[in-house]
């Protein structure tokens, strides 16, 4: 089945994505960008303790990202990293294996290049990124950058993969991530060759499986990658919040991630975080508690006894009244 891709190309059959990339690209073309990205990689560019948000896809990293981004200490790209950490990581120089990407894997050039992309979209020494599947990439940003600060966000499970499973079913493709080498035969999904979110370790095995179940594995692929970057990275660049704290205690929450980022909480970005409140940049529809129930519940309750364990680990007990997760414990965690 071939793919029907919308866009300034009208529909088209593409099932390799090519009409998407061209129109991508020519999106994002940019002569001052190519000028000042020449002139960063004469300049040997080098940043100074950059901010990673990590977390898995539609946990907050979103909301998280545009509120530190609205900071005049940090420079942002405007979008996702994906280009600059697919330029020498692509899943398909590894096989099509994963986004996966482990310490000891900088290649020739990389660390100019990388550094290079960030100057030809800012000027500030310092800078704040988002890209989720940089939650499995924590070892080799840590190889760029030493002295990087990472801040997980962390979400209620359920609802996290409630909104992964909307993801796939969004009927634009709106979570597309790759249009992988391998026919996909899930189950009342009408792609054939369109990934949604992180590619996961393992992906082939679930290219038959239902959506909750692909959703489950990666929140829980994604998850263990922020268990196991906690023990890597120091204490003192680290910081864990979770999303609930964000809606409950916005400002609380924000001043304790400024504090911890070494920032100024400014005006603006108090501005920032109230509009954010209101309305969040790219939910599919409005924060609500324990939304799950109402939209996948009959998947999501078979997955409990699965989430269970993961979840503890970062912070969530099973509430005995509703069956579903709490905070364990109401205080943000550091470490």
């Amino acid at each position: 089945m071939k793919e029907q891709m919308p866009g300034l190309l009208g529909k088209i059959d593409d099932p390799w994505g090519i009409s998407w990339r061209i129109i991508n690209l020519v999106k994002r073309f940019s002569l001052r960008k190519i000028s000042r990205f020449v002139l960063g990689s004469i300049k040997k560019i080098d940043y100074d303790r950059p901010i990673f948000v990590i977390g898995v896809s539609r946990s907050g990293t979103t909301m998280l990202f545009r509120l530190l981004s609205a900071s005049s200490e940090l420079g942002a790209l405007p979008y996702e990293g994906h280009n600059v950490w697919r330029m020498f990581h692509h899943p398909r120089s590894s096989g099509w294996d994963s986004d996966v990407v482990k310490g000891g894997e900088i290649r020739f050039g990389e660390r100019n290049f990388v550094n290079s992309y960030f100057y030809s979209h800012f000027d500030s020494r310092r800078f704040v990124e988002k890209t989720p599947e940089n939650s499995l990439r924590v070892p080799y940003l840590l190889d760029l950058f030493p002295d990087a600060h990472f801040v997980a966000i962390k979400r209620n499970p359920c609802d996290v993969i409630n909104s992964l499973i909307n993801g796939w079913r969004h009927p634009e493709g709106r979570f597309r991530s790759y249009y992988v080498p391998q026919e996909l035969k899930i189950p009342d999904y009408p792609h054939r060759r369109l990934w949604c979110f992180a590619l996961i370790e393992g992906w082939r095995n679930y290219i038959s499986s239902p959506i909750h179940d692909i959703a489950f594995a990666q929140w829980e692929q994604m998850t263990q990658g922020i268990i196991e970057a906690r023990n890597t990275v120091p204490n003192s660049n680290w910081t864990e919040i979770f999303f609930e704290h964000l809606l409950e205690e916005p400002d609380k929450t924000a001043a304790l991630i400024c504090k911890r980022i070494d920032i100024n909480y400014e005006p603006r970005m108090k501005t920032k975080l109230a509009e954010l409140v209101d309305k969040p940049t790219y939910a599919l529809s409005p924060h609500e508690k324990n939304k799950w129930r109402r939209e996948n519940s009959e998947e999501i309750t078979a997955l409990l006894p699965q989430i269970a364990e993961t979840a503890s680990e970062i912070g969530y007990k099973i509430d005995e009244k509703t069956g579903g997760f709490v905070i364990r414990n109401h205080d943000t965690t550091n470490k």
